[in-house]
């Protein structure tokens, strides 16, 4: 099938004026260029962005086709679309959505998107469209369906044996028979194999086709090692060609086994990253540079595997099929019950089937994907509502568009009702004798009340997914025939998490949030509250934080090592200063300083001078914690295992803020489809030491063939929207995105006062 962009140059209507600010190209979103409203007591959830409207339009040509598809992936977050005054479809998931319109093809119509964002969403819901919007074409009434090619590796032998399936739609009155050829080349473009098959398919029908390959000689698909392959698929009727597709693979097996996973044959324990669908400054706005980035700074913080509540778009799994990522991606947040309030959750039984269809034809064409999550953690898990019935229904309809990879079913502990305790043998009187919540919870545990209760949820699918329950990895496996993944735990547990995960054989584990994320922050104090969470282990702009380091600590590794100063105004010690060495007003005083480490032993230097030794290593939770008195100068912590020196690092006192130092990884940018460049802007003393007690504010402004498109920092309080083109930096940084207009090349200039100003030129290409 032919693809046709439509994501360039659509009117915003209510702007009355004929300036660039009256066009936007998808992907766009409107909601980060928005003023926040602090007045909704629930609106951390969703970075406290008010409900908005946004409404685009353009007049389109209409191409004439046997068959004319209308795809619009990622829709934020409910979309009316129309043609004309006609309303064709409404949207109320941000999974693709095809519109059959060939009833318009041939003509020129006005298409119109009126989309609303959710005020008390669960998480940040964006405004606009994450994906993009095409035309998708058949010119014949035999053709490949959307997304209806997917290449599987049935096994790795010395000839490695694939299996390429071919989903076929015949529109005629009248049956057809036809052959396939497939071809598939290596990443080099170069042909590897080719096949080709008869078939004969019915009249006005659907169905997959299968046509086996060999590869004689193979590259699998890894993290050290993301080798893609392409498949090109034609259907031959009457030596014409009627229709083609293709799609990339990567030649690996996913299985699940008696000893764990098995990433082609090899054991693969997973360590994960719960990741949202935001890219920070941009907010939903999904372009492959942004994916890029985040799944790099991902992969680079140790971890293997991500998983999604929700399907990633397509520029996100490619970044993740790139950089060598396993994905694990639920998809639903919630089903028919509410987990609260604006959650979605009425929108389930609207065209749930619809929406298993088409999340599952997007990810299994990625070898990336490596298994689907049902839900995150719904009440249905429990057994309230259809409950297991549902659980049931999903995972078997997810087999009949791939039975290649498994399934898991995510819960976590809730509440349970006094009736669901009463069942389960909880006497009576002591259930109405409960005052609270915490009351309920501790008799529920007495009676193991969680894993009878999510018994027939589990048994659904081929995995448990356990969501901060870390507690119960060792009891649970030895009560029953489970196998367990950690799906969300939490970051302040890292290295109890990794105890148990280890210990008991669990699959793998996944912490929540990896990376800070747009919305679903706890409440902040005083007026303004959080519009983002803070506890990741990447921040908003993707700098890693010492936890991050720590968590590769706790994991094994052995040559690691970071100081962390805690804050000396927190009595309890768990903040880290953001400040850094640099503590003036403790002069002479004593502080507390922690290195986190994978020796057993760590020797802590200022200026070169032994200030003392201290035990790490498991017993100590890899922690070394010294109490010395502040003096600026360098602070250098040595790491010894059995003796010899395993790693070592550092933290300076930097001097007052000087300059303005500027850090783009790639200064060459495309123009359309949404493309922009990165900027990393810090603030430096002379020496070129990072001042992250610096609160300077910056200005951007970009000459040349760009224009500044975003600007934002870390900070959770930050109220400014991304449209600014000033404010302060953040830790001593501040992050800007910047997009071409023109073929050529733009200067990006940053400036402060006092400060000296920095500048990078980035290029613009066609």
């Amino acid at each position: 099938m032919n693809n046709f962009c439509l994501n360039d140059r659509w009117r915003v209507l209510g702007e009355e004026d004929e300036s660039e600010n009256a066009y936007v190209d998808f992907p766009y979103d409107a909601l980060v260029f928005r003023e926040r409203d602090y007045s909704k007591a629930s609106g951390f959830r969703n970075g406290f962005y008010r409900s908005e409207t946004f409404e685009v339009e353009k007049k389109i040509e209409f191409p004439k086709a046997e068959k004319l598809f209308l795809e619009i992936e990622g829709a934020m977050q409910f979309a009316d679309v129309f043609v004309g005054e006609s309303c064709v479809a409404t949207i109320t998931n941000p999974c693709k959505y095809t519109i059959d319109v060939s009833d318009y093809a041939g003509g020129k119509h006005t298409v119109a998107l009126k989309f609303v964002s959710a005020q008390h969403a669960s998480r940040y819901t964006g405004l606009g469209i994450s994906g993009g919007i095409k035309f998708v074409q058949a010119d014949s009434p035999l053709y490949i369906d959307n997304d209806g090619v997917t290449v599987t590796t049935a096994q790795l032998e010395n000839k490695t044996e694939l299996l390429c399936r071919v989903d076929v739609v015949n529109d005629d009155a009248a049956a057809k028979k036809f052959t396939a050829a497939v071809q598939i080349k290596n990443a080099r473009g170069r042909r590897v194999t080719k096949k080709t098959h008869k078939f004969r398919i019915a009249a006005n029908s659907r169905k997959s086709f299968y046509v086996p390959l060999r590869l004689a000689r193979r590259y699998e698909w890894s993290r050290a090692d993301a080798y893609l392959y392409c498949a090109q698929v034609s259907l031959i009727r009457d030596e014409k060609t009627l229709d083609c597709a293709e799609t990339s693979f990567g030649v690996r097996t996913a299985v699940l086994d008696k000893s764990g996973f098995m990433l082609s044959g090899r054991k693969t324990p997973l360590y994960g990253a719960c990741l949202s669908h935001d890219c920070g400054a941009v907010g939903r706005c999904s372009v492959p540079p942004a994916e890029m980035r985040k799944a790099s700074a991902v992969k680079a913080s140790g971890f293997n595997a991500v998983r999604f509540v929700g399907v990633p778009s397509e520029a996100a799994l490619d970044a993740l099929d790139k950089t060598g990522l396993m994905c694990i991606a639920d998809l639903f947040d919630c089903l028919g019950q509410p987990k609260e309030t604006g959650d979605g959750h009425e929108f389930f039984g609207h065209d749930f089937k619809r929406i298993i269809e088409s999340s599952v034809k997007t990810l299994r064409k990625h070898p990336c994907v490596i298994a689907y999550g049902i839900a995150d953690c719904p009440p249905e898990s429990y057994g309230r509502g259809r409950g297991a019935m549902l659980a049931r229904e999903i995972a078997e309809s997810i087999r009949v568009y791939d039975d290649t990879r498994f399934t898991v079913a995510a819960a976590t502990e809730l509440i349970p009702s006094a009736d669901e305790m009463i069942k389960l043998g909880v006497r009576a009187d002591k259930v109405r004798a409960a005052k609270d919540d915490g009351t309920l919870l501790s008799l529920s545990r007495e009676k193991n009340v969680f894993r009878d209760l999510t018994a027939d949820w589990f048994a659904a699918a081929d995995v448990a997914g356990y969501s901060n329950l870390y507690q119960r990895y060792q009891s649970d496996l030895l009560a029953g025939d489970l196998k367990i993944l950690g799906t969300a735990s939490r970051p302040d547990r890292v290295f109890e998490t990794a105890e148990e995960t280890e210990r008991n054989g669990v699959i793998g584990d996944f912490v929540r949030p990896a990376v800070d994320m747009l919305g679903s922050a706890e409440k902040g104090d005083g007026f303004g509250g959080k519009r983002c969470t803070d506890n990741g282990d990447l921040d908003l702009t993707l700098k890693r934080r010492p936890r991050s380091i720590y968590r590769e600590i706790c994991r094994g590794a052995k040559n690691l090592s970071v100081i962390v100063i805690p804050d000396p105004e927190d009595e309890s010690g768990e903040t880290e200063t953001k400040d850094g060495w640099n503590l003036p007003r403790f002069l002479g005083k004593p502080v507390t300083v922690k290195v986190y480490t994978g020796g057993d032993v760590v020797a802590l230097y200022l200026d070169g001078k032994l200030v003392g030794r201290k035990l790490a290593g498991k017993m100590n939770r890899h922690i070394a914690t010294f109490r010395i008195n502040y003096y600026p100068g360098r602070l250098e912590a040595v790491s010894f295992r059995k003796g010899a020196e395993c790693c070592r690092c550092f933290t300076e006192t930097a001097s007052s803020p000087k300059n303005i130092k500027l850090f783009c990884e790639d200064k060459n940018v495309s123009l359309g489809g949404g493309n922009m460049a990165f900027v990393e802007i810090a603030v430096t003393d002379k020496e070129g030491r990072p001042v992250t007690r610096a609160q300077r504010e910056v200005e951007v402004t970009v000459s040349g063939d760009g224009m500044l498109y975003a600007l934002t920092n870390a900070d959770p309080y930050l109220s400014s929207p991304a449209s600014v083109k000033m404010l302060p930096v953040y830790e001593g940084r501040a992050f800007a995105a910047v997009r071409g207009t023109r073929e050529g090349k733009m200067t990006v200039k940053v400036s402060g006062e006092g400060l000296s100003s920095g500048k990078i030129t980035v290029k613009v290409k066609p």
